[in-house]
């Protein structure tokens, strides 16, 4: 899990020095703010699963609540960049830094099961 917050973050970093080249600061900014209102809520779940992974029989309730509030936790804080930045937000970019730091998973997924083929 610590590799995909590793790759998360160098998407995040890729896609926004793409968005400031293309738009700007403005569209920089927006596209970091848009991968970090998913990457911290998924670092929360890293946490969570790494708290519970000495207790293998409590392992189906970590993942439960580790999902549970990166979903809590992604939806507060775009609430809270919308309220504070909705003036100055460039929404384009901050919809390509939250879907490319958030699908970085199923990319990640999708090579380990079409591996060797």
């Amino acid at each position: 899990m610590g590799k995909i917050l590793i790759l998360q973050a160098g998407i995040l970093l890729i896609v926004s020095a793409i968005s400031g080249v293309v738009g700007g600061v403005p569209a920089l900014l927006s596209a970091l703010a848009g991968g970090l209102c998913y990457l911290v809520p998924s670092s929360v779940t890293v946490l969570v699963l790494r708290l519970f992974n000495p207790y293998p029989k409590f392992a189906g309730y970590g993942f439960l609540l580790g999902e549970g509030l990166r979903i809590v936790l992604a939806w507060v804080m775009m609430l809270i960049v919308f309220a504070i930045w909705h003036q100055a937000l460039v929404f384009i970019p901050f919809l390509f830094g939250l879907l490319a730091v958030s699908h970085v998973v199923f990319l990640v997924f999708w090579k380990v099961q079409r591996y060797g083929k």
